[in-house]
């Protein structure tokens, strides 16, 4: 990690275009624009990734009509998922060198991931407050389609400008980034769009009118800090270092059984900690359904709906159980007249999202982390997934590995879950895995390289 003395140095911001925006500035995944892709050029400065923001204006349409998309009225019941506001939108963040075009970090299922970190680690003023100005998040659902969605007429579609941070490994670290083109070099960072059926449902489950519901951005920039190395302050070996940040891993599957069984050879050496969330498959990339809840499994008996409720856990490496040896055991498989979430549950998916002591605001709670909905897009109906309170539906299976920061070696062994649930019909569940872990990058005049 670099070190310099800060009168040396002088900070200013800079804002950087799209590298790929079309000639009339507005980017839809509809009309053929599904990335967005920014490069923050090598200089003779230091990058301070946290400092990173995406700003632009964000707009909903019911229809492609031409030239002017139909805006959406209360009546269509057209909205998001309320917890990821702008977040809804990505589908994958890949950050590269610029030198080496070296892959430094990649998520995918980005939005996934976003909708469990921010019930996690932001209250609920949080996302009441400066969340909802910066990200267009809000903790009611009712409250987010009106504020964000409803235009008051067809004729003036609602403009929702946004400054979103961007959460992952690379950009949190603490560390500074030099830009040099002898050390680490600039750095390219690219945001895949969702497809606009993931990202826009109807509150009633209907398609009526709204096939060609799709969204829109424009003006969008990158924003950062950058601090200015004056000519002499750098010694020559400081142009090689090592880059030290926690990395986001994704993976994706489908569980379809009462015992569910998930093995995947990481080849992670500092494995610190993995969470999986759960929605139907039926439910992905439709505009009947809300494709970024993170629910509970469903499909019990004759319906599809109804939640299968987990009854056992199990973490495993190499086919053992591990880190606990012995099983999780729900308190739904020993009452099951309980709503409530499972304690045990809770605490492992905090533990495994919240690094120790760094963070005490988050927006868990029993009422959005029960059992007490089904999986059912009805408007009426308040068992609905759609309308659990304080945010929206919380479920994750989570563990953490290692004490004090120590990590887990994965690279030699199979890391496991098994699931014993309620599910006993021929109903597919996603299944989204994410997993955090220690990496390096290594960098110098020669290039830069990755460490896992």
């Amino acid at each position: 990690m670099l070190v310099y003395h800060k009168s040396l140095m002088t900070s200013r911001y800079i804002e950087i275009r799209c590298d790929n925006v079309p000639a009339d500035g507005t980017i839809s995944f509809k009309n053929g624009f599904p990335v967005m892709s920014f490069t923050i050029s090598a200089q003779d400065g230091l990058l301070d990734p946290r400092s990173i923001r995406v700003c632009g204006k964000f707009q909903a349409f019911k229809d492609n009509l031409a030239p002017t998309p139909t805006p959406i009225v209360d009546a269509d019941n057209l909205t998001m998922n309320n917890r990821l506001g702008i977040y809804n939108i990505v589908d994958s963040l890949t950050i590269r060198s610029q030198k080496s075009a070296l892959i430094c970090e990649s998520i995918r299922h980005y939005s996934k991931f976003m909708n469990t970190y921010l019930a996690l680690t932001s209250s609920l003023q949080d996302q009441m407050g400066h969340l909802s100005q910066t990200c267009l998040i809000m903790p009611n659902a009712e409250a987010f389609r009106k504020s964000v969605m409803v235009n008051s007429s067809t004729a003036a579609p609602q403009t929702n400008s946004f400054s979103m941070h961007l959460p992952c490994g690379f950009l949190q670290s603490g560390n500074m980034v030099n830009l040099r083109p002898d050390a680490f070099g600039g750095i390219q960072i690219e945001i895949q769009l969702m497809p606009d059926a993931n990202v826009l449902y109807q509150t009633n489950g209907s398609t009526l009118n709204i096939q060609d519901a799709h969204y829109e951005l424009s003006d969008v920039k990158l924003i950062c800090e950058v601090q200015d190395i004056p000519a002499g302050a750098l010694a020559g070996n400081e142009a090689q270092g090592v880059f030290e940040f926690n990395s986001i891993t994704s993976l994706y599957t489908s569980i379809n059984s009462t015992n569910a069984q998930l093995q995947y050879n990481l080849a992670l050496r500092n494995v610190l900690s993995a969470f999986v969330t759960f929605i139907p498959v039926s439910n992905i990339n439709t505009l009947t359904q809300d494709g970024q809840a993170t629910t509970y499994p469903s499909g019990v008996g004759s319906s599809d709906t109804q939640i299968a409720n987990i009854k056992r856990v199990q973490f495993l490496k190499g086919g053992v159980k591990f880190p606990a040896d012995f099983d999780f055991v729900t308190n739904y498989d020993q009452d099951n007249n309980v709503t409530l979430p499972d304690p045990e549950i809770v605490k492992g998916l905090y533990d495994a999202v919240v690094p120790d002591g760094s963070n005490n605001r988050f927006s868990i709670s029993p009422v959005n982390m029960n059992r007490n909905y089904d999986l059912a897009n009805v408007l009426a109906s308040q068992t609905s997934y759609t309308q659990v309170a304080e945010g929206g539906a919380v479920m994750a299976l989570g563990v953490k590995y290692g004490l004090g920061g120590a990590g887990e070696d994965f690279s030699m062994e199979q890391w496991g879950l098994s699931i014993d649930s309620e599910h006993d019909r021929d109903h597919p569940v996603g299944a989204y895995i994410f997993v955090k872990a220690k990496a390096q990058l290594v960098y110098s005049p020669n290039g830069v390289q990755l460490v896992q």
